[in-house]
């Protein structure tokens, strides 16, 4: 058991000790806590003094089994749910104190989200869904622009007009995640992002993503259950009855990239 402890801690201590002293933080959770039903009976603790640091231009995977934290986690970070306590700096703000009004900031200028279930409205074509999240703001030539060429890298030159239903579910995947990216967010989190998908098309989605954290640098985090998901990351955390018990550096992804 002894041996064990001492694995988990230098798991925790070789990615801690790589991002301890960035200047590039773009994530920083301080002892993080998540409650449900605090004091009473059925108290659920989702998190449990949770401390994490990203640096930006990192792409990493969030593992551990239902019910560990995980996906409270990313909500959390998503400015979607609050904290219990402790502290939570998106690109250097504090968000565990903010009005609904500034979260909302937040999430439009910082993060782009895609979820495993896509939510794509299949009424209006797929350029139209990429753009969706501009619509409350105004739609600008370039806002159009940007989205064509957001599809384009996304290979999806020749689907642009089509609606959701004449798409494959790989193509609305690649779909979702051009939506994600359309405010040009410095990060993404990605909650089961191959988790309705085929072996071959969900490796597809991993290497667009993998494309976008490489090319553009843009931060992934990326909740999962695919083993294949930490192939393509920089870094790999698992999360159990809501700590982090592991946290490690990926030492074979540059040459997995090449």
């Amino acid at each position: 058991m002894m041996a064990k402890t001492e694995k988990t801690h230098t798991q925790l201590a070789v990615a801690s000790e790589v991002v301890a002293d960035s200047a590039e933080l773009i994530i920083e959770i301080k002892d993080l806590w998540r409650k449900f039903f605090e004091d009473t009976p059925a108290e659920v603790q989702a998190l449990r003094g949770v401390n994490f640091r990203v640096e930006r231009g990192e792409f990493i995977t969030i593992m551990g089994p239902s019910g560990s934290g995980k996906s409270t986690l990313l909500t959390i970070l998503g400015c979607m749910a609050p904290a219990t306590s402790g502290q939570v700096y998106i690109d250097g703000t504090e968000i565990t104190e903010m009005s609904q009004r500034k979260l909302s900031e937040i999430r439009k200028e910082k993060i782009g989200f895609v979820f495993q279930d896509i939510f794509l409205i299949e009424t209006i074509s797929a350029l139209d869904n990429v753009l969706l999240p501009l619509l409350p703001y105004g739609i600008t030539k370039e806002d159009r622009q940007r989205a064509i060429e957001l599809m384009k890298t996304a290979g999806l030159d020749d689907r642009m007009k089509h609606k959701p239903t004449e798409l494959s579910g790989g193509q609305k995947q690649r779909v979702a995640i051009c939506r994600a990216l359309i405010n040009d967010p410095p990060i993404v989190l990605a909650d089961e992002p191959t988790g309705n998908l085929d072996s071959q098309t969900g490796g597809e989605i991993l290497e667009l993503l993998r494309k976008l954290n490489y090319e553009k640098r843009i931060t992934i985090l990326a909740v999962s259950h695919d083993p294949k998901l930490a192939e393509f990351s920089s870094r790999d955390v698992m999360i159990t009855d809501g700590e982090i018990t592991r946290d490690r550096i990926n030492p074979f992804r540059d040459h997995n990239l090449s």
